[in-house]
């Protein structure tokens, strides 16, 4: 069975098949669902995905290589005072350390005379997830403001197993009470040890 089968079938019978990115923010009292288009997308899932159009911008989605795992950041911009103080104040509650998945979703072209032509095909693909980490503010002299997210992909510190530093804290989390690397950080710092000694 192939992976997009009314995709396929639709691009076979001459349809223009058109391709867009699909954000959920996971956030602790709702999940938002955004597109990076204009207007709303009803997906066969039965979701709702809400335009941002150019008001919002999404960097560093791409696959990660080398062991590496790139952070992905998501900017709206236009945005007003009472929304910049909500997520100024609710970040930790709401945003910290919470899923931003992102999907794929195949469709077809907008076309005002014939609206329901923009149907989806197929279920969105997810194609990537990150957590929130923080969130950075800024203003223009015009007074717009924007809000950026940064999020690290779900394989961030993936290729370290739990507890692999020589640190006491990793140490003690692996066997409470051991003091064998209490003094490390004093090794580190400059004192020269000659070993073995005889």
């Amino acid at each position: 069975m192939s992976l997009f089968p009314d995709t396929i079938r639709a691009y076979l019978a001459g349809a223009k098949v058109e391709c867009s990115f699909l954000f959920a923010f996971e956030f602790a009292s709702d999940t938002v669902r955004l597109w990076a288009e204009n207007g709303r997308l009803d997906t066969n899932e039965g979701e709702s995905w809400f335009g941002i159009g150019s008001l919002g911008d999404a960097t560093g989605i791409e696959q990660a290589i080398n062991g590496e795992a790139p952070e992905a950041k998501f900017t709206l911009s236009g945005i007003d005072q009472d929304i910049l103080t909500k997520c100024r104040e609710e970040w930790n509650s709401e945003a910290r350390g919470r899923w931003v998945r992102a999907y794929i979703q195949f469709h077809g072209e907008p076309d005002e005379a014939d609206p329901y032509n923009q149907r989806c095909w197929d279920m969105p693909f997810a194609i990537a997830a990150f957590r929130m980490l923080r969130p950075s503010f800024s203003f223009t002299e015009e007074g717009e403001r924007s809000i950026e997210i940064t999020a690290e992909q779900i394989f961030a510190l993936r290729s370290r197993p739990r507890h692999a530093m020589y640190t006491d804290a990793d140490q003690n989390a692996r066997f409470p009470g051991d003091r064998g690397f209490e003094f490390v950080g004093l090794l580190a710092g400059g004192i020269t040890t000659t070993w073995p000694d005889y």
